[in-house]
């Protein structure tokens, strides 16, 4: 609603815009040649440089432009579309330029895209995603108090996981997020009941997309999965983005409302890194503030995100919410998170993610841990190694939910 009246200052009344999705929008400029076609998509860039006022807040995007001529490029709007696809693909990956222009040399990296796509499609209609869950400690309780859900896509063909910085943006792109959120949820609401069946209680949480939080059907099928399972919605955090909130915020809040009726729980994913306001935040009553990892990671060698870490922790006491640090990668950060009195601490320093039959005995080793950390010294020393090898794999692992 915002995006489109910039759009519409900057090109010529002869020209088309057309929306395709929640994020993108098609221009169709006749009679125009490249330099002419470069020379608008400029235009258009820095005509979205100026922030958005949202909610009371400044919301800044950023914009990448793909460019196919006719006739060079296609002489359909099918194969025109495909192709300027292709090439924003190529400006999203650009670092020196907004647009790029389409060139058949990109088409190895569509080939690459669309055999995922194939592949990922048939993964989610065989339900073939599994789920690892990566323990979360409560330094007030010393205990662990709950899991994060991480989706991974095994292909056994290739004998890999796919990264889910890789397979996520593939599924929101091609529209495959709406199937396989409800097969991640459905296959954790099935791994929460068979806990209790034996006797053990732990608590999830599961990243949401941006995309699901306009999906008018989501707090309908939630409550079918909740009867499906007999699950206690209170077990359940679901994990948004701050930005997720700021994409449509009446829409969004009106899901979440629906939601929160349900009895589930929110978290605000990545906090520090995005655009939400303190009004924002009264409208999610109860919610848990995840600190963003990249400051939680460099905390020790950087003050700036060790004071960001520190205010935070602040707002969350002042408002009366829960703290989670998550990127805790070393003993050093999780004895400073003590002293910054830090509600809640994830990360590999604690564990890594771990299927549902190893998790359990990993949340009795935690459980059984002195309040002080003191005693685990060969398992923290371990733990510290692990960190110190899988920094980026960790970062990956934390991506596999649905984020945008």
């Amino acid at each position: 609603q915002m995006i489109a009246p910039r759009l519409w200052r900057t090109i010529r009344k002869s020209d088309t815009v057309a929306r395709f999705g929640g994020d993108e929008f098609a221009v169709v400029l006749p009679g125009v040649d490249l330099e002419q076609a470069v020379n608008i998509s400029k235009k258009i860039a820095l005509s979205m440089e100026e922030p958005f006022q949202v909610e009371g807040s400044l919301l800044s995007i950023d914009v990448s432009i793909g460019i196919a001529l006719y006739p060079e490029d296609g002489t359909d709007s099918d194969t025109l579309l495909q192709r300027a696809d292709v090439a924003l693909y190529a400006a999203k990956k650009s670092s020196n330029t907004c647009y790029a222009v389409y060139d058949a040399e990109h088409d190895g990296h569509s080939l690459e895209r669309l055999m995922l796509t194939v592949e990922l499609r048939e993964a989610i209609k065989k339900g073939q995603l599994i789920l690892h869950y990566q323990p979360k400690y409560s330094l007030a309780e010393k205990r662990v108090c709950g899991v994060e859900a991480l989706a991974r896509w095994p292909r056994p063909d290739k004998g890999e996981l796919v990264p889910p910085n890789v397979f996520i943006p593939v599924a929101e792109k091609t529209g495959l997020i709406r199937n396989m959120t409800y097969l991640i949820f459905d296959k954790v609401f099935a791994q929460v009941a068979e806990w209790e069946k034996q006797g053990v209680s732990v608590p999830v949480s599961i990243n949401l997309s941006t995309k699901m939080l306009h999906d008018n059907e989501l707090p309908r099928r939630m409550n079918q999965l909740l009867g499906k399972w007999k699950i206690d919605p209170k077990k359940i955090t679901l994990e948004i983005t701050e930005n997720s909130m700021m994409v449509d915020p009446e829409i969004a809040f009106r899901t979440i409302n629906s939601l929160l009726q349900l009895g589930l729980h929110f978290s605000i994913d990545d906090f520090g890194s995005g655009y939400s306001s303190l009004s924002l935040l009264n409208r999610l009553p109860d919610c848990e503030l995840k600190i963003d990892r990249s400051f939680v990671v460099d905390m020790i060698v950087s003050l700036n995100d060790m004071t960001i870490v520190q205010t935070s922790i602040n707002l969350a006491r002042n408002m009366e919410l829960k703290t989670v640090a998550e990127g805790v990668e070393t003993r050093e950060t999780l004895e400073k998170l003590i002293e910054m009195d830090c509600e809640i601490v994830q990360g590999y320093y604690l564990s890594r993610p771990l299927p549902p039959d190893k998790v359990l005995d990993k949340i009795r080793e935690l459980d059984s841990l002195q309040a002080d950390w003191q005693i685990n010294a060969e398992g923290g020393m371990k733990n510290e190694k692990l960190a110190g090898k899988s920094k980026e794999q960790e970062r990956l692992d934390d991506e596999a939910g649905m984020r945008n």
